[in-house]
């Protein structure tokens, strides 16, 4: 198995974001297997889908490419998540180990856990977080994983950047998990106590 993987959306002929995608996968190859070579993420013989569907497109390497696959997205709903703290657990690289973040929601009923380090807010375990407080959206300073939709909306300047904690989460009105593949398609107002949040999706 590879070491890492990229998440790409795609729809329609088009993969989205692939400066950021193909700027991270080389700059782990670089960082993690000393290789100063670029490959291009896109460089590989499988056949393209077909039609206007949405695709997820995951892309599987380590000093190359070794497999692609393409899975019809249709982003999920949640209900309820919990927070719960993951110690010194890191991955700031896109590792295909997920067993961690996969074992911390299959301990709980809920549908995701959101991540504390040193009482901060991180991320989902398949997404960063986006908070608004009625003017302006915020995702957190702290983060397990830089993803490039964050860092995509960090540039054009509609994500601002902030410290919360969980005390901070009454400041705010509505959530939404972004991702490669989501952006503002969900968004969520939320209740919160005892480190479980209720999620109610905006219609």
């Amino acid at each position: 198995m590879s070491l890492f993987f990229e998440t790409v959306k795609y729809q329609k002929g088009e993969f989205f974001l692939m400066d950021y995608h193909s700027e991270r996968l080389n700059r782990t190859r670089f960082e993690k297997l000393g290789l100063s070579n670029s490959i291009n993420p896109t460089d590989f013989p499988e056949k393209l889908p077909e039609g206007d569907g949405l695709y997820r497109c995951r892309i599987d390497y380590d000093k190359n490419i070794t497999k692609v696959t393409f899975t019809p997205y249709q982003p999920a709903v949640h209900q309820k998540v919990l927070l719960k703290d993951c110690g010194n657990y890191n991955y700031s690289y896109k590792y295909t180990d997920r067993t961690f973040l996969n074992d911390a929601v299959a301990e709980t009923e809920a549908d995701d856990v959101i991540f504390l380090k040193e009482g901060m807010l991180t991320d989902a375990t398949y997404a960063n977080l986006a908070f608004f407080d009625g003017v302006n959206w915020f995702t957190p300073k702290s983060y397990l994983l830089n993803g490039v939709k964050r860092q995509f909306l960090i540039d054009s300047g509609f994500l601002k950047v902030k410290e919360i904690s969980k005390s901070d989460l009454t400041q705010y009105r509505k959530i939404a998990f972004i991702n490669a593949m989501r952006d503002f398609e969900l968004v969520y107002t939320f209740s919160f106590q005892n480190d479980e949040i209720h999620l109610i999706l905006e219609q």
